[in-house]
């Protein structure tokens, strides 16, 4: 099994050579960072701690790569913008074989053949955004470990009063108007 340290030498860290594996099962192990982040323009996350585990099994036509990963990344509360820690975990389950590649969807990887690696760092970013919470609002959890930033807060309802009293449709208006005439 390659250590952390020799997949990170690599060109890429989350690449797997699996020419040469024999069949049957193999453990490999990644770490993600805020680095990996950084090649992503739309990512949301700024700073993380991941650990992915992979176990590829290999068989004669096809390949199964199971992932695991649990870790903290670095969130901002959807209420009022503060920065807090966010666990997270997932399993994923990739089928990977050779053909047409264009026959690939998000759960078969189809390599075209005489390729004998794979590239996964599309598919860890993608696991790990489909593993956020689609709601942040951490004062709002039980542990109550992070507190809503009280300037923030005050602030955006005010503006929201302000919203709310200056929203008034004249066509509603005259549908109130007809009302108070017909009593």
């Amino acid at each position: 099994m390659p250590s952390i340290l020799e997949l990170v030498m690599g060109k890429s860290q989350y690449k797997i050579q699996f020419g040469g594996l024999s069949f049957g099962e193999h453990q490999f192990e990644f770490e993600v960072n805020e680095k990996f982040f950084e090649q992503f323009s739309d990512s949301e996350i700024t700073s993380a701690k991941i650990s992915v585990k992979a176990n590829l099994i290999k068989q004669n036509s096809l390949m199964h790569v199971l992932f695991s990963f649990e870790g903290v990344v670095k969130l901002s509360c959807d209420r009022c913008l503060v920065d807090y820690n966010c666990q997270i975990s997932g399993n994923e389950k990739l089928i990977v074989k050779h053909g047409n590649p264009e026959e690939s969807n998000d759960e078969i990887l189809v390599l075209r053949d005489g390729l004998d690696e794979i590239e996964f760092t599309q598919y860890l970013y993608e696991y790990i955004e489909l593993a956020l919470p689609s709601r942040r609002v951490p004062c709002e959890e039980d542990d109550n470990e992070v507190e809503c930033d009280k300037e923030t807060l005050a602030k955006f309802n005010e503006l929201k009063i302000e919203e709310e009293s200056e929203k008034t449709d004249p066509k509603w208006d005259q549908l109130k108007n007809i009302k108070f005439n017909n009593n």
